[in-house]
């Protein structure tokens, strides 16, 4: 399935914020990401809606770059293009009724291919790797990562919602893109 990316709207993050998934994977629920989603100052610039071929709302994209010292680096600098030594890194989910349908390849593909071309051309970004972190209980997304060319490059610890989750952090060379 293809997908086009266009910058989040009041009414998208709203459908997102709906998106209730089944346990374990639950803590994804965008419930307890609405005030980044309703952040209208991320969209089309960090924060986008993910539409199928139909152009259904199918799943939303979250880009920023960590610094060296595994900070975030502000939107000022961003658009500035002050990125030396950082690395972009990407945060998406797909709609819950679409996972499990054989999908997540082509959307991890897309999100990061996205993220790759957009950062580069907004943010003049010319660093060689892409990122993401995931938890070590979702498997089921492990193997698409890898499948789609991300390797684990660390593991750590995750507070989520007051409880310790082993997680790791995956990178991809931005050159084995489109």
């Amino acid at each position: 399935m293809r997908f086009r990316f266009l910058p989040m709207t009041a009414e998208y993050a709203a459908r997102i914020l709906t998106w209730r998934y089944p346990p374990p994977y639950d803590v994804y629920d965008y419930d307890k990401a609405a005030e980044h989603m309703l952040d209208s100052a991320g969209w089309g610039k960090t924060l986008f809606a993910a539409l199928d071929e139909n152009g259904a709302l199918a799943g939303e994209l979250t880009l920023g770059f960590l610094d060296q010292d595994d900070e975030w680096v502000p939107l000022d600098d961003m658009q500035a293009g002050r990125l030396d030594g950082c690395i972009l890194w990407i945060g998406f989910g797909l709609r819950p009724d679409l996972t499990g349908q054989g999908l997540g390849l082509d959307f991890v593909t897309a999100c990061a291919d996205f993220a790759a071309q957009f950062s580069r051309r907004q943010y003049r970004y010319q660093g060689g790797e892409v990122g993401l972190g995931v938890y070590q209980f979702n498997q089921r997304a492990i193997k698409v990562y890898e499948r789609a060319g991300f390797v684990k490059f660390i593991e750590r610890i995750a507070l989520v919602h007051g409880q310790e989750v082993p997680a790791q952090r995956m990178k991809k060379r931005l050159d084995d893109f489109k």
